[in-house]
């Protein structure tokens, strides 16, 4: 499950694919706590906090916390604009904690790189992912993302252009079947709508 904290972004990158902006919205506490429960109702055994930008978010490190201390496992991207809070992930992705990913490519604006250094990043366009995988097992990924079309428009029902083949929760708390802009709805949070079947909603898991 991707719970969108946020959907404010302080980098404008030509390739995003949900257009994040610097104005948007913020996920309510009261909207979180119903997402992060209907993510345990579900058997959701890991959850991914994104965004725009999720260490924008005023409860970023409360979201955080609870969710690390609901669920086996925990991934989250950013684009390290914040040294600070992206140092601490850095650190606790190493340990096996989180995983997390550092956005670094040709569109994302320059950080500060002690960032770079301390996610072992080398020369952009990568991706640098740390933290574990699903099986425990230590994971450094570097894969390059240049070139990569995501689609940001018509769903293909979480195929290769979905960017996120998984339920989308929204700032506002909407359940989308993925992350494309036209994908299909299933209610709210506080008031779900999903199938019993998976099979007749996009979720990636075809």
């Amino acid at each position: 499950m991707y719970i969108m904290i946020t959907d404010r972004c302080n980098m404008s990158c030509e390739h995003c694919c949900y257009n994040c902006t610097s104005s948007g919205k913020d996920m309510t506490l009261k909207t979180w706590g119903a997402a992060l429960k209907l993510c345990l109702d579900m058997g959701e055994e890991y959850l991914t906090i994104g965004g725009g930008e999720p260490t924008l978010h005023s409860r970023f490190w409360q979201f955080l916390g609870e969710a690390m201390g609901n669920v086996d496992g925990v991934w989250l991207g950013t684009n390290g604009s914040n040294t600070k809070i992206a140092l601490a992930l850095a650190r606790l992705a190493k340990r096996g904690v989180v995983g997390v990913a550092l956005s670094l490519d040709s569109y994302h604006d320059k950080i500060d790189p002690v960032v770079e250094e301390a996610f072992g990043a080398r020369e952009p366009p990568h991706q640098i992912r740390y933290g574990t995988d699903r099986t425990g097992e230590d994971l450094r990924e570097i894969r390059n993302v240049d070139g990569k079309e995501l689609n940001a428009g018509r769903c293909d029902f979480g195929k290769s252009g979905c960017p996120c083949p998984d339920i989308v929760i929204t700032p506002s708390g909407v359940i989308k079947g993925c992350g494309c802009e036209d994908a299909k709805e299933f209610g709210t949070v506080f008031k779900p709508n999903l199938p019993s079947d998976r099979e007749d909603c996009c979720f990636g898991r075809a």
